[in-house]
């Protein structure tokens, strides 16, 4: 078991003193006023029936004996009595031995009242000064910006009395600043990378993001004034399977922060001809292309043939350009029409625009944003940041506490069943120890089968039924051209500074898992490559996943790239391999031209090769994640990496594919779990929906506070938690999963979690206990304000052998 010799770190751009949005004064009289009711309740029964027993002595004295019953019924209210003293004396002469418990209580009462009524004005102050910082943090450069690419409209918006707990702005905006200041998710300069031994400058990149830029190439390419611009090639996803056409045609689709393209295999009998007249078509210019259709219309017949995705648009800038905007211009320039000079002009003034947002604060940044267009279609702006912070990662003991992780997780890493369906199909067609000269068309049979949806679906859910559980079958064997076993493991240490660190005084909390050999961080590749000279990310990812291919040549798989600036960031790291559904390119290299498969009997598994017979391994690095993808090139991601990480009891993060039961009526409490120094899952508390304290009809804000207060001290829960919200079956609302701060000492926060619009859809709430807390996150920027960091490391296992495979399940099971 190795772990990569680099880390990324995950920096978040405000430091957590930004969340200094709490109500110390309030919470104080609150605690309190909880002692002394506590104090109340205990001695309100015993008293009461002091009383009770008293005031049918009293019919002498019919005023007191009202007293006593009014003092009576206020006990139950918990509310304070006004009693004349003369009528206190009078009563307490009566209780005889219960005047001291008589006594105490009115007092208590007195007290009580008085700080409910220094809560309110303890609450009104500190609430309007917690929305006064709130408001300063639209000054926070790095916050400011983010908030620009996050929500222009509220920036944009935005008044200081818009701020005031429980309303939709003040919502948002400790949406943005806790996310900023707590959850190490990188966007914009809301959280910026740092990579051992680089710069930590402040730098940014920043691009159109692709899907809006693959867009508008597709409507220029269907306007007949701007067409030439371009260039055609027929499809060369075809090909014949049992005898008939299939081709792959490509649905974009697009989540809350991914765009990606799902293949669906299509039979085009009905295009037989067509597809077979254009085969031998080269790439050609898209006037030649017509010249060559002729008829009456042929510019008709063209649009036809792009929508029936017999022909496709060539890109007009070189694979992995991270500036297609410039090569889209000068395609533009060689036609002789004003559509297109108009359209080059927008192309060349949308890339000034986006290289000089870098340098603008927000404010200013949002006002040059605004009418950034391409065409009729708004733009979506896409910046990664380097960190202004340079982490100093001691790793003597943290690669201890990896490698024990590592030891932990191994036995729940397993061979999917999806692969050992595809070996069962390879070797019914082609016999043990065959050959298949095509691997492409061999995928494209397995994704036309009738029964492949079933077959696909059994497969998956028979990986689900592995979840939580040591397994055999991680000891299956794969062959040299799929990836061995390995994790991308993110993780946090809690301790207060450095130097605790540095001597493992710390708490390493396990947050998650990410499959494969470095995609979740390859992304951030050119952000990280170094401006002199050195290594930097590209080579150091480089190195790290030819170590894992010793008897296999590496190739890049990259997908998606014209649709997802992410997916386009990767690309470069290794030699590519060029995947028939993907989009062509003017300037492509030449790549991997094509795949074989052969079954190797000694291990039982499926071998990649080239057409010379040496072994190659496709490496997808990109950040969509493999399961979204679909067809073919699904089950060729499966072939180059068959390893599922099952370990889902081993990190803090709740797969999306668990389905949890209903929680019950009560509070359902899960106690945090360690092994040594690692922390495998947080404390955490699950609650059905209508449990969590929400504002009832004219109850005013600070009661509302105080009612929350009281419920959870009632529940014993701590008084800064994450919330997360359960909806629906797996992998449903992505959005409503992410975990939101909740401060129980913050107005705003307890507010916000009220007032979520999500609840009215939620079937549970979880809450999650803040570790590491806040003043135990030991990274600290210049000011010395603690900036909250995750750590991304690297670990990858050996293969396994089949003669090694039994005694490795029975050691680790």
């Amino acid at each position: 078991m190795t772990v990569a010799p680099f880390t990324v770190h995950r920096v978040n751009g405000l430091p957590v003193e930004a969340l200094d949005v709490e109500l110390p004064r309030t919470c104080a009289l609150l605690a309190e006023l909880a002692e002394i009711q506590a104090v109340l309740d205990e001695s309100a029964a015993p008293l009461g029936d002091a009383l009770y027993k008293l005031v049918p002595r009293l019919d002498d004295h019919p005023g007191l004996r009202r007293s006593a019953l009014a003092l009576r019924r206020s006990l139950h209210s918990g509310k304070s009595y006004a009693l004349s003293a003369e009528h206190r004396a009078a009563l307490g002469h009566r209780l005889g031995e219960e005047a001291e418990l008589f006594n105490r209580q009115l007092d208590g009462l007195s007290r009580a009242e008085s700080l409910r009524n220094a809560v309110t004005v303890a609450f009104t102050q500190e609430s309007a000064a917690a929305g006064e910082r709130l408001r300063e943090l639209l000054d926070h450069p790095a916050f400011a910006q983010g908030l620009a690419h996050a929500s222009p409209d509220l920036l944009r918006h935005l008044r200081p009395s818009d701020l005031r707990p429980g309303t939709k702005a003040a919502r948002g905006v400790l949406a943005y600043a806790s996310r900023a200041a707590t959850k190490t998710s990188p966007f914009s300069r809301f959280t910026a990378l740092a990579l051992d031994g680089a710069r930590a400058d402040g730098s940014s990149r920043i691009s159109v993001a692709q899907q809006h830029l693959r867009a508008w190439v597709d409507r220029l390419a269907r306007d007949e004034e701007c067409a030439a611009a371009f260039r055609v090639e027929p499809n060369r996803s075809a090909c014949t399977v049992n005898g008939r056409p299939r081709l792959l045609v490509p649905t974009v689709r697009s989540g809350t922060a991914l765009a990606w393209r799902a293949d669906t295999v299509v039979d085009a009998a009905l295009y037989a001809d067509a597809l077979s007249a254009l085969a031998s078509w080269p790439q050609l210019p898209v006037q030649e292309f017509l010249a060559r259709l002729g008829g009456d219309d042929p510019f008709g017949c063209y649009l036809r043939l792009l929508d029936t995705q017999l022909i496709r648009v060539v890109l007009p800038w070189a694979y992995g350009a991270h500036e297609p905007l410039p090569a889209l211009a000068r395609a533009l320039d060689t036609v002789a029409t004003e559509a297109a000079a108009a359209a080059a002009a927008t192309a060349r003034e949308v890339q000034r625009r986006t290289e000089a947002l870098g340098h603008l604060d927000g404010r200013t940044r949002l006002a040059a944003m605004a009418g950034l267009s391409l065409g009729a279609e708004p733009l979506s702006v896409y910046e990664d940041a380097v960190a202004d912070v340079a982490v100093d990662f001691p790793t003597e003991h943290v690669q201890k506490d990896l490698r024990e992780l590592a030891q932990l997780t191994r036995p729940h890493v397993f061979r999917s069943h999806l692969y050992d369906w595809m070996l069962a199909e390879f070797v019914s067609r082609h016999g043990t120890g065959g050959h298949c000269p095509d691997a492409y068309t061999f995928l494209m049979e397995l994704a036309s089968a009738p029964d492949f949806g079933r077959q696909f679906g059994a497969a998956l859910m028979a990986d689900r039924a592995c979840f939580g559980t040591a397994t055999s079958r991680a000891w299956l064997p794969v062959s040299a051209s799929s990836a061995p076993p390995a994790t991308t493991v993110l993780y946090q240490l809690s301790a207060t500074d450095g130097g605790r660190v540095s001597d493992g005084d710390y708490r390493m909390v396990v947050n998650q898992f990410n499959p494969g050999l470095g995609g979740l961080v390859a992304r951030f590749r050119r952000l990280l490559d170094p401006t002199d000279d050195g290594p930097g990310l590209s080579g150091r990812l480089r190195d790290w996943i030819e170590s894992a291919f010793p008897d296999a040549r590496p190739h890049e798989i990259s997908l998606c790239t014209d649709l997802n600036s992410m997916q386009l960031d990767t690309v470069g790291i290794l030699p590519p391999f060029a995947w028939p559904g993907e989009p062509p390119h003017v300037q492509a290299p030449a790549g991997l031209a094509q795949l074989q498969l052969r079954h190797e009997p000694d291990t039982n598994t499926l071998l990649l090769t080239d057409s010379q017979g040496d072994p190659v391994a496709p490496v997808y690095l990109g950040v969509v994640p493999a399961h979204l993808m679909s067809g073919p090139v699904r089950l060729l991601l499966c072939l180059a990496d068959p390893w599922v990480n099952g370990a889902i009891h081993l990190n803090c993060s709740h797969s999306p594919l668990e389905i949890l039961p209903p929680p019950g009526e009560q509070l359902e409490g899960e106690p945090a779990r360690t092994h040594g120094r690692l922390m495998l899952r947080r404390r955490t508390w699950r609650l059905a929906p209508n449990l969590l304290p929400t504002p009832e009809k004219g109850e005013q804000p600070h009661e509302f506070f105080a009612r929350m207060d009281t419920w959870r001290r009632a529940h014993q829960l701590p008084d800064e938690v994450f919330l997360t919200l359960e909806s629906g079956g797996p992998m449903s609302d992505y959005a409503g999963r992410k975990p939101s701060w909740l401060s129980f000492r913050s107005s705003h926060a307890v507010l916000a979690a009220a007032g979520n619009p999500r609840l009215a859809n939620a079937t549970a709430i979880r809450l999650s206990e803040a570790v590491p807390a806040r003043d135990s996150h030991w990274v600290r920027d210049r000011e010395g304000l603690h900036r909250a960091t995750e750590h991304v490391s690297l670990l990858c296992w050996g293969r396994p052998t089949p003669g090694r495979a039994s005694a490795q399940g029975e050691g680790n099971a």
